[in-house]
């Protein structure tokens, strides 16, 4: 069995540098997947993985394929790198798809209503194009790693792709328990006005053969009161072992942030939503 884990490293020589990129990244996101809905007819019977492709064809320029259908990605998005186009639509697709599984689901249940003489209001689902998502950057193509702290990423940057010299915070990997294990290529984060590398680390473990009847689970449930509780539970469910993990110093800090968020509430008073 593959585990994973991502660990963050805080890049800290190049802040509003990114904010470009990301625009760039999800704007090319927004017009796939309105691209995909127009399409969908022709296109919805597809994978993942064919739908690539298929796509590409209608939004990218190649000397086999000069005239695309809609050529104007190539204008909006002049040299966008190929790895990030793919990227872009894989994720377009996946998110047409959900949103049409949702539509068909609504009209079921819209059907049903009215065919039992029952007031339908629930109201249908929306494509929504704008979305904010963080970019992988792929090794060789996009992102090259100069030393444990440093790598040349390439950014949009003054309208054009360029390579950049980064600086970011190491992470023990022996600590954190990733030592020898596979590093995978790195994304591109936003957390406030912060930028991270988020870099996965993933290796293959053995499973217990163990008869099941002779096996014990961890099992986590989050709590309220408490961060979380663990129990050790045998196959019969008796629980052999109990802890409560606590965290004081996050429910001080939440308690913090949400005491700051009713004083704003108080003085600037309640927004309430518009109804469309």
């Amino acid at each position: 069995m593959k585990v994973a884990k991502s660990l963050l490293h805080k890049i800290t020589n190049q802040t509003e540098i990114f904010n470009s990129t990301l625009d760039t990244y999800n704007d090319a996101l927004s017009f796939i997947i309105q691209v995909i809905d127009k399409e969908f007819d022709n296109t919805g019977g597809l994978t993942t993985k064919s739908i690539v492709p298929e796509v590409e064809k209608l939004i990218h320029a190649t000397k086999s394929n000069p005239q695309p259908k809609y050529k104007e990605f190539n204008e909006r998005f002049y040299k966008f790198p190929s790895y990030f186009r793919r990227s872009v639509i894989a994720s377009a697709f996946g998110k047409v798809k959900s949103f049409r599984s949702n539509y068909q689901n609504w009209e079921k249940e819209q059907k049903c209503a009215l065919s039992e003489g029952k007031r339908f209001k629930k109201q249908p689902p929306r494509l929504q194009a704008e979305h904010k998502e963080f970019p992988i950057f792929y090794r060789e193509n996009m992102f090259n790693r100069t030393s444990d702290t440093s790598a040349q990423i390439k950014v949009f940057h003054q309208n054009d792709w360029v390579w950049i010299n980064i600086e970011f915070k190491g992470q023990d990997l022996y600590k954190r328990g990733v030592w020898e294990w596979k590093e995978n290529n790195p994304k591109l984060i936003k957390r406030g006005k912060k930028f991270f590398l988020s870099i996965s680390y993933e290796n293959k473990v053995t499973l217990t053969k163990t008869p099941i009847r002779e096996q014990k689970v961890c099992a986590v449930d989050l709590g309220l009161t408490n961060s979380a509780v663990c129990s050790i539970i045998d196959a019969t469910g008796t629980v052999l072992g109990r802890t409560f993990i606590d965290q004081p110093k996050e429910k001080d800090r939440l308690q913090t942030l949400t005491n700051k968020l009713r004083k704003a509430q108080r003085a600037s008073g309640r927004i309430h939503a518009p109804n469309f």
